[in-house]
């Protein structure tokens, strides 16, 4: 199960190709790869804390006086709270800073919402931090060969970074077309 779900969140469910959440931080990340272990560390530590605090607050607190729909303020708040003492303890420690707000948040929310116990959810979060970062020598790999190709500006090796990107979605999507589905097909 594990390995499934991380397979799933990987691929076919990836945060990056599918939901669309840290586009734009791989493409920022993908021009220096070197210094994304720390991000990448902080996130999931905040990520997994965060999740697990908000999938709790949410089953214990929220759901017993039906108040789900303000899950993911309570996500935010969490969030906001959990990544401020991390990211004191990491300027502390290390007099540099690891800030992400949009990925981990939308990685959180993306978590809780299709889980179905606490572990889910806390692997689900972290699998989907996960996603984005392993994505990110593709990306890596295709700006070194757009870069290659010498085009004019910054502009247009961004741009063909992110055709590159959409080009990707295409083929992992492609071949999932459900009204062509066997059991669609029999009822006729």
């Amino acid at each position: 199960m594990l390995f499934h779900n991380f397979a799933y969140y990987l691929t076919y469910a990836s945060a990056l190709l599918i939901y669309g959440i840290g586009i734009n931080r791989s493409v920022l990340l993908s021009s220096s790869p070197r210094h994304m272990l720390r991000g990448c560390l902080k996130m999931l530590l905040s990520v997994s804390a965060s999740s697990s605090l908000t999938y709790l607050i949410v089953m214990n607190l929220l759901h017993p006086v039906r108040l789900t729909e303000l899950y993911p303020f309570v996500a935010v708040l969490v969030y906001a709270v959990i990544s401020i003492f991390i990211e004191s303890v990491i300027r502390i420690t290390s007099k540099k800073s690891a800030t992400e707000y949009t990925v981990s948040v939308l990685a959180i929310l993306l978590g809780v919402n299709e889980s179905i116990s606490l572990l889910d959810c806390v692997l689900n979060s972290c699998f989907c931090v996960l996603s984005c970062f392993m994505f990110l020598p593709v990306l890596y790999a295709i700006r070194r060969r757009t870069e290659a190709s010498r085009p004019k500006n910054e502009l247009k090796t961004n741009f063909l970074l992110l055709l590159s990107i959409t080009a990707i979605m295409i083929i992992l999507l492609a071949w999932n077309v459900s009204w062509l589905s066997q059991g669609g097909i029999a009822r006729w």
